[in-house]
Order: structure tokens, then C-alpha cells, then sequence
């Protein structure tokens, strides 16, 4: 399986971790301090990178890669604008960065060592401001690199999801939803829950998630799996709570107070209230096996929720809310 961090620092933006060291559950904080010297330790664990090969033979994506086939999303701010989205054969040997140099325009930097650009969107690191650095970071079918990219050899089937936004913004997202139903479908998931909230089974049924039988709340953390609770059931379960916080999951998505679900700003600015939100979350005890959690202000609308997430509600996305009737994007950035 591969790891997040290397020495308890999570492997940054272009991929460019390459040790498999335990995943630190520390909240990191984003000054300009702690970025350039986080700045440091990455660059001295880049991958090489490539040029375009004019001559590969990509196909419009928008849907999930067969078992023969590999998923290039390209975008920037947790996906607000896609700028490449391709199917393209899996291929022998194929690693994360051959993919991306043959499907787009790569820069590099430091003598090759380092992903600088992707069609001309160029890494702002260096500039007057090291904590505004926006970069490109990585994950593959949900989970954050940790390693360099020419090292991270992709298998059929799998989806690789390239951003570009600020470091400050996200130096520590471990998990993301970009490829949903991966990597639920890929094993039984343990199901935590009070009550048996219409819709579930067939849902899961649908997108190919086996449920094991239900659990209570109350007792320990799960072992991963899928989660789902009302808000007031979610404020009332301490493990759950703290799962959902920056200390576990290295970002705030969302929080919950009494009956309420309030999305977050990564600057820890409190956002407007959701009916109910899906949001992943890493288990450092078997990172094969992360959290999917779903929450709702009340039974009905996790019910509401559950109809409006197809796989496409996920793409180039690190979780999803229901605001006022209609799906937005996590971490909200206040648009």
C-alpha cells in the first residue's frame, strides 16, 4: 500500500514523496515558514518528468476506465475548471508521470527533477509570498501521492487526478472522493450506523459497494468502511467527531453542531450550512481501507443526498455537500 509521508510530513504538491513512512495525524499549519521549509524536503524527492507525445491515442473521458485502461483528470482549484480529462490505454509499465507527459505539455525544473508546469500552468513556488504557492499535486483513484511520480507504476482501471491550487490551501488532503466508487468497490465495507436510512443498499448495490452488516455508533472507531449519521448523531460520537476533524483528515470539510452541518474554508473559516455532505477520510491504521462518510441534517436529507450522487458527482472532487437543494464542491472556498 502505498504511503502518505515521509517522516511525518505529508509528501506535497507534482508527487513528489517517495517514502512509505507511517501517515502523520498532526494539523499542520500554513504559514510561509513551515511551507518553504515543507518546500525543502520535497524537493529533494522529485520525480522526473517528460514532454507530450503527440502521437498517444487518448479518448475523451468523463466516465470510469475500464480494466484496460487508465483516467487522466488535469484540473485546478479542486477541479472548479477541468482542463484535460482522457481515457488512454493502461500499458506496460505505465507510471503516473509517463501518463501525464504523454496526454500533456510538461515543464520541468531543477534539472528535470521537478513537475514546474502542465500546459503552461506553472508552479508559483519562490515568489514574494511562499504561503500563497500554489502547485500541482496528485492522487490516484482517492488517495494522495507519496511517492514520485515516475515511481508510482499505475494499474487498469485506475484514475489519476492532477490539481493545481495553493499550497496553504491543501498540504495535507489524503483522501479524495475524484474517483468514486474506487476504492469502496474494491471490498467489503464495514457499515456504521444507527438507523437503516432508505436508499443505502441499493445505492451501494448499484456502484458495486458490498455492505457488511450494520453497526452501532456507539463503541469504537470502525475499522474504515462507511459511515453514516445524522449531525446530531455524528456531534454525539466523539470518534466520529474527531475523525472529521483537521487532526485525522488533515483538512476540515465540514463540521457538526447539534443538528447543523457547517461547511469549512481550508483557512478555517466557517461557511453556510449544509442538508448533508459525503466526505472521505483516512484510516491510519489500514490506509487500504478509508472512511466514507455520510452525513445528513436529518434522515430525509441523507436520503435526498444519496439521490444525487452518481459517480459523476465526484469528479475531479475531494468530497461533495448538498447546499440549498444543489451539490457543491469541498473544501469550499467561499464562491
Amino acid at each position: 500500500m502505498r504511503r502518505l509521508y515521509e517522516a511525518g510530513v505529508p509528501a506535497g504538491p507534482a508527487g513528489r514523496g517517495a517514502g512509505r513512512a507511517p501517515r502523520c495525524p498532526g494539523r499542520l499549519a500554513a504559514s510561509a515558514a513551515l511551507v518553504a521549509a515543507f518546500a525543502l524536503v520535497m524537493l529533494a524527492l522529485l520525480g522526473c518528468a517528460g514532454v507530450k507525445n503527440d502521437d498517444g491515442g487518448a479518448a475523451v473521458a468523463g466516465r470510469t476506465p475500464s480494466a484496460d485502461e487508465v483516467r487522466l483528470v488535469v484540473s485546478r482549484d479542486f477541479g472548479t475548471e477541468i482542463l484535460r480529462d482522457v481515457i488512454a490505454p493502461a500499458g506496460e509499465g505505465l507510471d503516473v508521470l509517463r501518463l501525464l507527459a504523454e496526454q500533456a505539455e510538461v515543464e520541468t525544473g531543477y534539472g528535470g527533477r521537478f513537475v514546474n508546469g502542465i500546459d503552461g500552468l506553472k508552479s508559483s513556488f519562490g515568489g514574494a509570498s511562499s504561503a500563497d504557492a500554489a502547485d500541482w499535486f496528485y492522487w490516484v483513484d482517492g488517495e494522495m501521492a507519496g511517492m514520485a511520480a515516475d515511481e508510482w507504476k499505475l494499474r487498469g482501471g485506475e484514475t489519476v487526478w492532477w490539481d493545481y491550487h495553493p499550497w496553504s490551501d491543501a498540504m495535507f488532503v489524503p483522501q479524495a472522493l475524484h474517483a468514486f466508487p474506487k476504492p469502496y468497490a474494491s471490498r467489503p465495507q464495514a457499515l456504521t450506523a444507527d438507523a437503516d436510512t432508505p436508499g443505502l443498499v441499493d445505492w451501494a448495490k448499484t456502484y458495486g459497494i458490498r455492505l457488511d452488516a450494520r453497526r452501532r455508533l456507539a463503541g469504537d472507531r470502525p475499522h474504515g468502511g462507511v459511515v453514516v449519521a445524522t449531525a446530531a448523531e455524528a456531534a454525539a460520537t466523539p470518534w466520529l467527531v474527531e475523525l472529521l476533524s483537521p487532526a485525522r483528515s488533515g483538512i476540515q470539510l465540514v463540521s457538526v453542531d447539534g443538528e447543523e452541518i457547517a461547511l469549512a474554508a481550508p483557512d478555517g473559516a466557517s461557511g453556510p450550512q449544509a442538508a448533508a455532505a459525503a466526505v472521505p477520510a483516512p484510516n491510519q491504521e489500514d490506509p487500504s481501507r478509508p472512511f466514507l462518510v455520510l452525513l445528513g441534517a436529518t434522515q430525509a436529507d441523507l436520503e435526498a443526498l444519496l439521490s444525487r450522487l452518481p459517480p459523476e458527482a465526484f469528479n475531479a472532487r475531494v468530497a461533495v455537500a448538498l447546499v440549498e437543494d444543489q451539490l457543491v464542491a469541498l473544501p469550499w472556498t467561499g464562491e
